[in-house]
């Protein structure tokens, strides 16, 4: 499965209301998207536990063609008309793990980490961490950067500190 996300700073004084209401106004329009396992509608706060603003919407593809026809047929244009020209970051999923309750997710701990040259990569060790009470966990890596990501969900908010933390408004599922 791949992963995307585009990551849209917006600036620190940016009524963060017009992405809610953007969100609330259109986000069932993934619903069941062709060939997406999920999508987070994702944004930062400032003040709010963030020190920016963002909105930063996370996939999961199962295959190549939906994404493909999210990117090339009309629907990411709508982003580009609102945010101008945004990199969309690709990546490869290692583990993915959605439970019972992820539907309930309400919040996002993105991890960051570089994977070191080394003279073997087979066995490699991602360092995934545990938490109690989370509802799901994607990781993602990049070989093109190499680096990785781990993504965790929660119903709750959690209290780790010094990390990337964002709210879910929306989650566009397949089923």
């Amino acid at each position: 499965m791949q992963a995307m996300q585009y990551k849209i700073n917006l600036p620190a004084d940016y009524d963060m209301n017009i992405i809610k209401n953007r969100i609330k106004d259109n986000g069932y329009k993934t619903d069941h998207f062709t060939d997406l396992l999920f999508k987070a509608y994702l944004i930062s706060e400032k003040d709010n536990d963030n020190i920016s603003n963002s909105y930063c919407p996370l996939y999961i593809w199962k295959q190549t063609e939906g994404m493909n026809t999210f990117i090339f047929d009309g629907y990411f244009d709508n982003i580009i008309a609102s945010f101008g020209w945004q990199n969309i970051n690709i990546g490869m999923t290692t583990k993915i793990e959605l439970n019972d309750n992820f539907a309930q997710s309400r919040y996002i701990l993105e991890e960051n980490f570089i994977i070191p040259a080394q003279a073997q990569l087979n066995n490699f060790d991602f360092r995934i961490p545990k938490y109690q009470y989370y509802t799901g966990q994607v990781v993602i890596y990049n070989p093109d950067k190499w680096a990785y990501a781990i993504f965790t969900f929660f119903k709750d908010k959690p209290t780790k500190a010094n990390q990337n933390l964002y709210q879910v408004l929306h989650l566009s599922l397949d089923n």
